[in-house]
Formats: C-alpha cells, sequence, structure tokens
C-alpha cells in the first residue's frame, strides 16, 4: 500500500506519456516518406514531438537538425519526470541520468575526431541536461581540441579518466569511447549498492546486469568476427562485471579456438537459451529484446515503482533508435520495406 501511494501520480503520469510513444503505423507512414522535411513535418503534427520540432521550417531542414531535436525529446522527458518526482525516486534517476551524459560526451568526442558540426546540443537542451551534470557542456559543444575537450571535463571525474590518453599517439575515438564505457559501466555497479536499497536495488542490478552481460557476448563476438583480435586484446574490451554469465564463460568464449566454437558457447548462455534459434550476427538484436523482457518484467513484478519510469524511459531510447533509422533510410532513398526490415 505504501508503495501505492508514493507511486500513483508519478505511474499516472508515466501512463499518459507511454500512450503518446510512436505506434507500428507512425513508422510505417515515416519509411514510407519521399524526404526528411516531409518525415518532419508529420512528426510535428505528434504531440511527443510537436514542441521540439515546432519551429523548423521546412525549406530550411537539414537532417542533423531532426536528428538533434529527436534525441532531445528524451532528455526533456526525463527533465520532466525527474521533476515529478521525490528525493528517494530521484536518487534512482541520477544514476539512470549517467548514461545520458556519457552519450553528450560521446558526441562531443565524435564531432573532434571526424571534424563535424561544432553546435552540439541545442542551447535549450545544453540549459536543461546542465541542470543535472558537472560537465561544462557549453564549452564542450565549441571544443575542437581534446585539451579543450577535457578542460570541459574539469570539475568531473571523467577528465582523469580520459587525460591519459591524451598524449598518446595512437588514441582513436574508440579508445575513448571504450574507457568510457568501461568507466561508466564499473561506477553505477558500484553505486547503486551505495545509493539504493530493496526493490529499486533489485531492479538497478536486472536491468544493468543484463545489459552488461549482452554488451559483453556482443564485443567478444564481434571482436573474433569482423577483427579477427587476439584474446589479450579482446579482455581490454570486457566489462569486468558479471551478472548472469559466469567469468568461465566470459573465458571460453574469448579463447574459444573457432568462430563456431564460439556460436556454440553463446547459445549455451543463460541468455542464448532463452531466444529460439537466434542468429550470433543478430546479437544486437538479441540484446534489445533480453533488455527489453527484462525491463518489463521488472514493470510487471511491481508497477509502483521506479521499474515503472526506467521502462518508459528505454521504451523512449529504443524509439528515437528506431526513429533515426527510419529517417536514415528515407534520407538515402531505400524503400519502405528495406527501411522497415532493419527496424524489425
Amino acid at each position: 500500500m505504501g508503495s501505492r501511494i508514493h507511486y500513483s501520480a508519478l505511474v499516472t503520469k508515466i501512463r499518459a506519456m507511454q500512450s503518446r510513444l510512436l505506434k507500428e503505423e507512425d513508422f510505417r507512414i515515416l519509411a514510407s516518406m519521399e524526404n526528411v522535411p516531409q518525415a518532419a513535418a508529420y512528426l510535428r503534427q505528434i504531440p511527443s514531438y510537436q514542441a521540439a520540432m515546432i519551429d523548423l521550417e521546412d525549406a530550411q531542414i537539414h537532417w542533423e537538425d531532426v536528428e538533434r531535436l529527436m534525441v532531445g525529446t528524451l532528455y526533456y522527458d526525463f527533465s520532466k519526470i525527474y521533476r515529478f518526482c521525490n528525493g528517494k525516486q530521484r536518487q534512482v534517476l541520477k544514476l539512470y541520468f549517467a548514461k545520458y551524459e556519457i552519450a553528450v560526451i560521446k558526441r562531443a568526442l565524435r564531432r573532434i575526431f571526424n571534424h563535424g558540426d561544432r553546435t552540439g546540443e541545442a542551447r535549450g537542451l545544453r540549459e536543461t541536461l546542465q541542470k543535472y551534470t558537472k560537465v561544462h557542456l557549453a564549452e564542450m559543444a565549441q571544443a575542437e581540441t581534446i585539451s579543450q575537450f577535457l578542460e570541459a571535463l574539469r570539475d568531473t571525474d571523467y577528465q582523469n579518466v580520459l587525460a591519459r590518453l591524451e598524449h598518446s599517439e595512437h588514441a582513436s575515438l574508440f579508445d575513448y569511447e571504450m574507457t568510457l564505457d568501461l568507466f561508466y559501466f564499473s561506477r553505477i555497479w558500484k553505486e547503486k549498492d551505495r545509493f539504493l536499497r530493496g526493490k529499486e536495488l533489485g531492479m538497478m542490478t536486472a536491468t544493468l546486469g543484463s545489459g552488461i552481460d549482452m554488451l559483453n557476448m556482443m564485443w567478444i563476438y564481434r571482436a573474433r568476427k569482423y577483427y579477427q583480435m587476439p584474446a589479450a586484446s579482446i579482455y581490454t574490451l570486457v566489462i569486468p562485471i558479471t551478472y548472469r554469465l559466469k567469468d568461465e564463460e566470459i573465458r571460453e568464449m574469448v579463447m574459444a579456438e573457432s568462430l563456431g566454437k564460439l556460436e556454440a558457447l553463446l547459445h549455451r548462455t543463460w541468455y542464448g537459451k532463452r531466444a529460439l534459434d537466434f542468429d550470433c550476427g543478430e546479437l544486437e538484436k538479441l540484446y534489445r529484446q533480453i533488455l527489453r523482457k527484462v525491463y518489463w518484467t521488472e514493470r510487471q513484478k511491481d508497477p509502483y515503482s521506479m521499474a515503472t519510469v526506467t521502462a518508459y524511459l528505454y521504451d523512449k531510447e529504443q524509439e528515437i533508435d528506431m526513429l533515426t533509422s527510419v529517417l536514415e533510410g528515407v534520407r538515402y532513398g531505400l524503400s519502405s520495406q528495406e527501411i522497415l526490415s532493419y527496424v524489425g
């Protein structure tokens, strides 16, 4: 009864937001659009995207603008939910927000390495995000060098973690992103035990742990299949945390003498046994399916808890990912059938 009292208003709000997520028919319609401006015009009719895209003019619209605004709707949703939460509930969201913080940092790194757009997140979005992070977002958006980028991280642990790569002659974008991932998962795995208790701790352990296991499986498989990396190099990619996987399973996968042996090991894992005839080449799809199932199960176990909130945020993240893929397909003139086959 206590959890129902504390969560009833929040759950009602989440259900209302859930009802505004895109439907299958929306994706079909978007996949059939002739160009990105036409798709943006359709999104302006969707309540959850209307406010973000209202000021875009069709004649001047660019793909980068649409992508930036779509991602922004996720952060705006997070902000709306955060304002609605009490102190205990905000502890869960602060841990959850770290993944968004990492995403912003990665986008800044990609702009530097790829010499891309310097504008970063829109100013209004940066102001919203700045409430939840110590990263100097305005400075990061303008950073053109690694030194400037690291200066924007000066009040955070990220600066110390990444500084050692600055003077490395061969440090690549991949090295920076992998270092961030390893730091993120290790830090959050420890912090959840410090700040959370009871159901919230169990929920975060299940969702985060499953995600780590699946990422380790994907990275090991990709390292072996596409890059033929030696075992010692593969170990540098592995997040040093296990949940359903066992340390011995990780070791066997890394040391597998052939790709066929590795695929057999993947099928025998806790995750592989719960997927009917999955193709190892589609581990990313299995990753999404497993995580969606975990979030759904946690929400079903206790709908009046933070599991309902994190499940919604996960659904919104997946919507943004699928929407990005659909609009990329439209941008490159793919057929609607081909576009929809990519997003499943």
